[in-house]
Order: C-alpha cells, then sequence, then structure tokens
C-alpha cells in the first residue's frame, strides 16, 4: 500500500465509495473490491472492461470449504485481476467473500516459494539454501528408499493438510507412495476429531459429521422446522462465500423467521452469523456447553417431557428399563446421571449451571421449555464445542437433546450434528492405493514419532492394527501448515522435531515459507492451482453440484512445479515413473477424469465444451 493509498481521509473515503458504486453499477465491481491492479499512481490500470488475453476459471482455496467460483483475467501470460461467478442466478452465485477475491495477492506475492531448497540450520531454525531441482528429487528418493529398506514404509507418514483441493493436487503423493509399499495415513481430521470418534458409538453405526445420511441438512431446516438452535455453529465465519453453507443459512432465517419461528445461536461472542440478529444469540462461557445441554436435560426429565416410548424402542442406556443386563442395578444410565443418582452423584440442575455456562437459569429453563414446545426443533452443533479436552461428550451432550424428546428424523429436525453435505461429486480424482491400512489419529502423530511403538489401539486409537510396528521416521507434508499449528504443546513438538534421531526426514511442498516449512529438511516451491490446468468440485453447498475446469491462467513464478510432475520423477528413480503417469501427463489425467464422470452423468458438456465455459 502507498501512502497516498493508506492516508485517505474519512470524507474522500466516503466520496470515492460513491463514485466507486456508480461506476461498479456500470462497468462491474472489480474495481470497487480492489481486485483490478493499479499503476504507479493508484489508478486502475487494468481492469472488468480492459481487453485481456485470457480468461482462465478456477475455484478458491481458503479451507472454508466453499470452493467458490473464479475467473482469472490474464494479459500476457500474467494474472491482472479476478472476478467470480457471474453464471448464475437469484437461487445461487457461487461468489467469492473478500479473502477468497484477495487471492491474486497470494498468487502474485513476493514471499513465495520459487526454488527448491535443502536445510542448513537446525531444525525449526527456517535456514536454508537453494538447491536443484535435480538434487532436490536425488535426496528424496535416497531418503525413501533408506528409510522403506531400514524401517519398512509403517515408518512413513502422510500428514494431514487440506492446502489444494483439487482432483489432483495431494493424489500425486498418495499415489507414488502407494506404488512404493505405501505409508500410515491419518485417521479422522483437526475439524471433526471428537465427533468422528464418539458418535458412531453414540449411533451405533459409521456415522459421519459430513453426509446427509446421518444428519439433516440446512434445506430441511428451511423447509419445515420451527425452530433452530446452533451450538457454535457460524456459517457466516466459518463457511463463507457465495458457495456455501452461509447461503443455505441464510435461506433457513428467511425461511424460519418468515413463518414466525425462531433461531438460537449459543455462543460465547456475537459471531457474525447473529450479528445484527442480537435476539439470536445466547452468549455461553466456552467450554460448557455439555452442561447447558445436561441442564436443559434436567428440565424436560423433571417435567416428563422426554419421549419415553421413543426411548424404550429405540435407544439403549436411557434408563434401567433398557440398561444391558451387565450394567443394571448399579446406577449407570444417563438418567442416573442427570438425575444425580449416578456415579458423581451431581443433579443436573440449571441451577448447578448456571454458574459454570454464565447463563442465569431462568433463560436455560426458557431455552428447555422453547425446544420442548417446538413441532420441530433443528439441533445441530459446529466443529468449535468438540475441539478441547473431552470434546467428545460435549458432542454427544449435545446431541442427546433431540435423542432425549424423539425429534429425531422427522421433519424439520436433525441428530445433533452439524448440518450435512450433499455428498454428490461429478468427477473422480487421481487414483492411487495405500497397501497399509494402519492409520494413528491425526493429533497423535508426533507421539508416533516420539515412541510410535508403544502406541496400541487401546491406548492411542490406532485403527486398522493393535498397535505401531514403527516410529515414524519420515514425515510427508504436503500443501499444509499443520506439523506445528494443530497441537495443544506447540513446545513439545518442537523439541521431538529438534532431534533428527527421532524423525530423521521432513519433506514440505509448500507455497510460502509457513512455520511448519521452517522444519523441513527439503523444501519445494509448489505451484499453485491456478497455475495449472486444475479441475475441482463444488464446496459445502447444498443448493448446487457442480465441476470447475480451468487454467493455467499464468506461469507459476521462478521454478515451482506441479506436484505430479515432481512426484513422476521421483517415481522414476525407483523404475516407477510408468506405473505412476501410465503414459500420461497431469492434464491427460483430468481430461480423462471429466471425460469418466461427462459419461457417468449424461448432462455434462463435452470436454471442449467444459473448457471453454469453465463450470
Amino acid at each position: 500500500m502507498t501512502m497516498n493509498e493508506s492516508s485517505v481521509s474519512r470524507r474522500t473515503f466516503v466520496k470515492g465509495s460513491l463514485a466507486g458504486l456508480a461506476l461498479a453499477g456500470a462497468a462491474g465491481s472489480t474495481a470497487l473490491y480492489g481486485c483490478a491492479p493499479k499503476d504507479e499512481k493508484g489508478a486502475a490500470s487494468e481492469g472488468a472492461g480492459a481487453s485481456t488475453d485470457q480468461i482462465s476459471w478456477s475455484q478458491c482455496n481458503v479451507n472454508c470449504g466453499g470452493n467458490c467460483v473464479f475467473q482469472w483475467h490474464s494479459q500476457d501470460g500474467k494474472i491482472v485481476y479476478m472476478e467470480s461467478d457471474n453464471t448464475g442466478d437469484v437461487d445461487l452465485q457461487a461468489r467469492a467473500c473478500l479473502r477468497g477475491r484477495s487471492m491474486r495477492r497470494w498468487i502474485n506475492s513476493p514471499d513465495r516459494l520459487t526454488k527448491p531448497m535443502k536445510r542448513v540450520g537446525k531444525r525449526g531454525e527456517g535456514k536454508f539454501e537453494e538447491i536443484s531441482w535435480d538434487e532436490a528429487i536425488d535426496t528424496i528418493a535416497s531418503e525413501l528408499k533408506r528409510v522403506i529398506d531400514t524401517y519398512g514404509n509403517e515408518a512413513i507418514y502422510v500428514n494431514y493438510a487440506t492446502g489444494m483441493y483439487s482432483t489432483t493436487g495431494k493424489q500425486p503423493g498418495l499415489r507414488l507412495l502407494g506404488l512404493l509399499g505405501g505409508y500410515i495415513n491419518q485417521a479422522y481430521d483437526y475439524s471433526t476429531h471428537m465427533l468422528q470418534v464418539a458418535l458412531p458409538f453414540m449411533y451405533g453405526s459409521k456415522c459421519s459429521p459430513y453426509d446427509n445420511v446421518h444428519a439433516s441438512s440446512f434445506s430441511e431446516a428451511e423447509r419445515a422446522s420451527d425452530l433452530v438452535v446452533m451450538f457454535g455453529n457460524s456459517p457466516a465465519e466459518t463457511r463463507m462465500g457465495g458457495a456455501n453453507a452461509v447461503w443455505d443459512f441464510a435461506k433457513v432465517r428467511e425461511s424460519v423467521t418468515g413463518r414466525g419461528g425462531k433461531i438460537v445461536n449459543i455462543d460465547y461472542r456475537m459471531n457474525e452469523s447473529c450479528s445484527g440478529h442480537p435476539d439470536e444469540w445466547l452468549p455461553i462461557r466456552p467450554g460448557t456447553d455439555a452442561a447447558l445441554a445436561s441442564a436443559i436435560a434436567h428440565e424436560w426429565i423433571a417435567n416428563d417431557q422426554v419421549d419415553k416410548g421413543f426411548l424404550d424402542e429405540y435407544c439403549v442406556g436411557y434408563d434401567e428399563d433398557t440398561m444391558p443386563e451387565s450394567a443394571k442395578g448399579q446406577n449407570k444410565s444417563y438418567k442416573d446421571y442427570i438425575m444425580g443418582t449416578g456415579y458423581d452423584m451431581v443433579e443436573k440442575t440449571a441451577e448447578w449451571a448456571a454458574p459454570i455456562t454464565g447463563i442465569p437459569a431462568e433463560r436455560i429453563k426458557q431455552l428447555a421449555a422453547d425446544i420442548a414446545a417446538a413441532e420441530a426443533p433443528f439441533i445441530c452443533q459446529g466443529w468449535g464445542p468438540q475441539r478441547h479436552t473431552n470434546g467428545e461428550d460435549t458432542s454427544r451432550a449435545i446431541c442427546m437433546l433431540p435423542v432425549l424428546i424423539g425429534k429425531i428424523g422427522l421433519p424439520g429436525t436433525n441428530t445433533g450434528q452439524r448440518e450435512a453435505e450433499p455428498p454428490t461429486y461429478l468427477v473422480g480424482s487421481l487414483p492411487f492405493e495405500n497397501p497399509i491400512k494402519t492409520a494413528i489419529p491425526v493429533y497423535q502423530w508426533i507421539n508416533a514419532v516420539d515412541h510410535g511403538k508403544e502406541m496400541t489401539a487401546t491406548n492411542a486409537g490406532i485403527v486398522g492394527a493393535d498397535k505401531l510396528n514403527n516410529d515414524i521416521k519420515f514425515l510427508w507434508n504436503y500443501a499444509g501448515n499443520c506439523i506445528t499449528n494443530q497441537h495443544g504443546d506447540i513446545n513439545y513438538t518442537h523439541d521431538v522435531l529438534a532431534d533428527e534421531s527421532k524423525l530423521e526426514f521432513i519433506l514440505v511442498w509448500d507455497t510460502v515459507m509457513t512455520d511448519s516449512a521452517k522444519y523441513a529438511d527439503i523444501l519445494l516451491p509448489d505451484a499453485m492451482r491456478s497455475e495449472q490446468l486444475n479441475m475441482q468440485t463444488q464446496g459445502y453447498s447444498e443448493y448446487y453440484t457442480a465441476v470447475v475446469v480451468g487454467g493455467p491462467a499464468q506461469e507459476a513464478p521462478g521454478e515451482c512445479r506441479s506436484s505430479y510432475d515432481v512426484c513422476a520423477d521421483i517415481a522414476d528413480k525407483f523404475g516407477k515413473k510408468d506405473a505412476f503417469t501410465e503414459g500420461k501427463t497431469q492434464e491427460d489425467w483430468i481430461k480423462e477424469l471429466y471425460e469418466a464422470g461427462a459419461k457417468a452423468d449424461g448432462n455434462m458438456p463435452t470436454w471442449d465444451e467444459i473448457k471453454a465455459q469453465g463450470v
């Protein structure tokens, strides 16, 4: 930002904004939102009306799950500005939010990594020197071979990462490692770990917090609910953008309140979803949602408002009537816990919950009465309440609410999980197969580095095996900053990683020097999605199913390369390049994947047509 841009007065800003609005109405909104480039004097030198060599379609990639639509405008092989979706109608416009619209500055940032590098300082210091691609690939291949020969493939771990949503994004690395004998994968994910682990035990099935089989989507609330209760769920902040769930929630608010219903947003702050609607906000002390849910349950039990017939027919363990024989007569039922006759002998009254939650007892009682009186209460939870110690109990406590009153599986109701997403995809992704089925919970990987051979299914939640056979020795981290930023004790993580006798090699692919990248032994500069032919599906919004094909909008800077091409070179070192590529370029794979999806669908454009129209 120049001095002239940063020192504008409020009066000048308002005056300029009004002029900008008039201009935007005539010439489009890209200049208004700062997406058009400026010349040295600060004037918009190119904009929506300027002639361009090329328009390339792509999607946003900021991990909100929206995958909003981009149109890159390039001149002389360089992106000059972007605009979002203009193909929709009043029912849907997959337009990016302001964060997504800033992507041009990410792509052309002077902080981009542009050359392969190797570490020359201590792990975590961030000291590197540039090397050639030949040296980088030789080093990676030799380290992979050494670790596999010495420890076996179960010493290789692919870290959780979400920095590249694409049908050919992280898959090349998984395909390569699968061909080399496999790797330990992550179980669950950082966003929904407790939900994924706990709810299958609660619901007696392999339920998922993602799908529309075990939960209801926002359209069900829009169609039939008269009360929406959201625990720690703010789609306006976490699922923003025109192609995301905030669009769905806007329709929910219009419909539910339009027919006299109500929305209650339980959060420790007035979040963006209820901002402007203070009547919807119920503030709560962080981490105390389970206490609130338990107090609501107490009100229903004390006032004989639970659906005893539903509980007896479909549930196990509500009270003594349905307890397993092995647990009868021991005061271990849910009702015993709530009513103070259980193991802790504490009655979960509204008066008990009030000082814990910060919500007055009378307000808790009123909320309980409102839910009980609703014909179709839609109860859901975001992913924040379960992201803390004992979060699995919080997620189950919230899900107990619709179960207790039998308002589950009925029109306008939900299971207490987050609003569902439609698991519908028009195209597949680059195929891969991992011969190793063992996985470790995502939060446990640093322990698997430190003492992996001591970790079992019982003491560490190992999935697919009774125990780990090796400590983790090779960490593969593509397009993610989860090496350091997703752990409760980052100092412990740093100490373990700094000991090179434990984790012997760390490979990181990224576009900028993240904190995680500072721990790499080899750091590779990745091409961004808009710098290569890319294809991806829709995001979390349920109002459309889509595929976007486009790019490259510009050449990747410096020596940045796609992960597919790099993995093909690594595969070549093992004599497996033909098996990896099957004689195809990344572009060939994308075309093949698209045409397979189009054939199965029967109504999609041809390959040439989708390349021209983009979405």
